[in-house]
């Protein structure tokens, strides 16, 4: 019988492999020591952006054209 491994990297085993290698990159970029901290910090970038606000909910935007002024019977 095998022994299993006590620790297993979640997030290595969970990502694809170009997107961990560039994960480690970003680490190293910005002298992150963990991979959770370094998700996290993707996560609020990804999220926020760099101004730090969520875009607008777009459920009360409506698709039809702008109207200026009342609507005139054709």
């Amino acid at each position: 019988m095998s022994r299993r491994a006590e620790f297993r990297n979640e997030v290595k085993t969970r990502l694809e492999d170009p997107v961990y290698e560039g994960m480690q990159a970003y680490k190293a970029l910005y002298g992150i020591d963990s991979d959770s901290a370094a998700l996290a910090r993707i996560t609020k970038l990804f999220l926020f952006g760099t101004v730090g606000t969520l875009p607008a909910n777009l459920l009360g935007v409506s698709a039809d054209v702008a109207q200026n002024g009342s609507r005139i019977a054709a």
